[in-house]
């Protein structure tokens, strides 16, 4: 079993910190002003998108398929009462030579491998698609 620690420091009013390591995050302590930095909700689609992204890399890299390159648009869709997430979707955009089927496999593997993905999706519907870039 592996244990993560990430420690989130309010700057002042508007502006919060993640640090681990000798990594930071800037983030917004202010609710509804975009100016501050990712909130919450961008924070959690942020490592939803990067859980995916770091996934298919590592698939691809073991089953030997080229990946030139990959994004992912993550967009969320929220109640307000009682505030929560209801739907999660997401567009995973691949370049590479590998046929699409072989692409469809790695998608689905990666999906399987992404943890932020796979905790995510037990509280929020997560409903994605993938195309070429």
């Amino acid at each position: 079993m592996q244990s993560y620690t990430v420690e989130v420091r309010r700057l002042d009013p508007y502006h919060a910190r993640a640090e681990v390591r000798d990594f930071t995050l800037a983030l917004g302590a202010r609710r509804a002003d975009p100016s501050a930095g990712f909130n919450p909700v961008e924070t959690l689609l942020s490592a939803v998108g990067d859980c995916l992204l770091t996934s298919l890399a590592h698939v691809a890299d073991g089953s030997r398929v080229a990946i030139e390159s990959a994004s992912v648009e993550v967009e969320a869709m929220r109640q307000e009462n009682p505030p929560l997430l209801t739907h999660i979707g997401y567009v995973l955009s691949i370049r590479s030579d590998a046929p699409d089927e072989r692409l469809g496999h790695l998608v689905d593997l990666a999906k399987t491998h992404s943890t932020v993905l796979q905790t995510v999706s037990q509280a929020v519907s997560v409903e994605g698609t993938w195309r070429r870039a």
